[in-house]
């Protein structure tokens, strides 16, 4: 295989959500990255809060559901 096709394989295989294994592969990272940016709980509610601020967000709406979910919109 070709150092070109071997590229195109791979970018395909990591950013189309047709294989399984990108998916845990993203999981696992976005959960590696998130155990050291967070390690406070509270400061990762505060970044999405932040975030709508900094959007300049006119509509912020914050809802914590029964089974544990924190769900964070704004427009």
């Amino acid at each position: 295989m070709s150092l070109q096709a071997c590229i195109e394989r791979l970018f395909t295989l990591n950013s189309h959500y047709l294989y399984p294994e990108q998916a845990f592969n993203q999981a696992s990272s976005l959960q590696t990255l998130s155990d050291d940016l967070y390690t406070d709980p509270l400061r990762f509610v505060y970044e999405l809060v932040q975030n709508a601020d900094d959007a300049s967000s006119t509509n912020l709406q914050i809802a914590l559901i029964e089974s544990g979910y924190l769900i964070v919109s704004h427009n």
